[in-house]
């Protein structure tokens, strides 16, 4: 008996949706998601990504590329105190027209709506499917999940990421609004609410790697037809008693919104999940860890050496910067000694000598016009030495 896991779509679920996130200063930590790994840790199940990236098939990334990203996202999980145990990605496309890369233009198993990358981890990791689960914000995730065997959770997903529910997927176990209510969902600490959950027949699935799949447009042996739509309600039956016609209610007025440019940005706490006031970020009192932004309570218990209050606009960033510059550049100045510098520092000691040689001495003619002169080139070379 293996070990109960969740699988998790990468894209939607634990970051922002880009499109195709390629570098590793793409990556934005969707808010709650930190509190939501450490419960699932906390309960014992693993937590594998399971992530089309077919961006290396486009030629848009390599496979070094995607390991880099995946270390910069461990990174930024690790600063937050949680992490994931593995990452399983599908490189291939199944269109050779969109494919710079045609050794990966091939119609793979592991490619979702297909089950491969979960079958094989379930393999690597010995994962328990019947006592895991499936979270995935696109109707592709959902499909790979059942054909796994899965029980399914489905967020929402960013408008113009996600087709149609195609007919073929069978009713949800549930939906959630993110990763924090879905772990609420696994827990148990919530009903799910969405459709009755279906039993599922787990789909039998030849060698994931480079298999030839299923042809295009096959429709699954084991698919559920979708739900029938429940019947419309009949309307009420007006009372005989009643002879005045029923007078309509007025509508609450609805407030006119702003326009979504005019509003300020909303900030997530990227521990907690918790809404940012841009008030407890000018006090200093929310801020950002290695570029994370925390609430004022996530905030306060990070290492205070590792904390910094994050700058309002990009001039003040500069202005930070640039003080920093000259700090270092002041420090430097004040602890090294330039050959300039030495030579000029020789030439006053030897233009005070001489000057007072002539003073005192009986050749004054001769030796004031020298030592002036070399005072003179003390002069400037202590202002060559100082231009930048």
């Amino acid at each position: 008996m293996g070990q109960a896991a969740v699988f998790l779509d990468r894209d939607g679920v634990l970051i922002e949706e880009v499109g195709y996130p390629t570098r590793p200063e793409h990556i934005r930590i969707l808010g709650g998601v930190a509190r939501a790994l450490a419960r699932l840790a906390q309960a014992g199940f693993k937590q594998v990504v399971v992530t089309n990236q077919s961006a290396i098939a486009r030629g848009l990334m390599t496979e070094e590329d995607l390991d880099r990203f995946h270390e910069a996202l461990d990174e930024q999980l690790d600063l937050l105190g949680v992490g994931v145990d593995a990452y399983y990605a599908c490189p291939h496309h199944p269109d050779p027209s969109e494919a710079a890369r045609q050794d990966l233009a091939v119609e793979c198993e592991c490619r979702k709506p297909k089950p491969g990358l979960i079958l094989q981890a379930a393999e690597d990791l010995e994962i328990d499917l019947d006592a895991s689960w499936l979270v995935g914000d696109t109707w592709r995730d959902i499909q790979a999940g059942q054909a796994a065997g899965l029980r399914t959770i489905k967020l929402p997903a960013a408008p113009g990421h996600d087709a149609l529910r195609p007919p073929e997927v069978a009713p949800l176990t549930a939906e959630a609004a993110d990763l924090n209510k879905a772990v609420d969902i696994i827990l148990g600490e919530a009903e799910p609410v969405a459709e009755e959950p279906a039993t599922f027949t787990r789909r039998a699935c030849p060698p994931w790697r480079g298999g030839a799949g299923e042809p295009a447009g096959a429709k699954p042996a084991d698919a559920v037809p979708p739900p029938e739509p429940p019947p419309a309600p009949s309307p009420e039956p007006i009372s005989a008693e009643s002879k005045e016609p029923s007078i309509p209610q007025a509508q609450p007025e609805v407030a006119e919104q702003e326009p979504l440019e005019d509003r300020p940005p909303v900030k997530t706490c990227a521990r907690c999940g918790q809404v940012i006031p841009p008030a407890a970020l000018e006090a200093g009192t929310a801020g950002s860890h290695d570029g994370l932004f925390l609430c004022s309570e996530c905030f306060s218990r990070q290492p205070r050496e590792k904390v910094q209050h994050f700058p309002q606009d990009t001039t003040a960033l500069l202005r930070a910067v640039l003080t920093e510059l000259r700090r270092i550049g002041r420090a430097q100045e004040s602890a090294s000694l330039s050959a300039v510098r030495l030579f000029a520092y020789v030439l006053q000691a030897a233009a005070l000598f001489v000057g007072v040689w002539g003073l005192v001495g009986s050749e004054r003619a001769v030796m004031l016009p020298v030592a002036i002169f070399l005072q003179l080139l003390v002069v400037t070379l202590l202002v060559i030495e100082r231009q930048p």
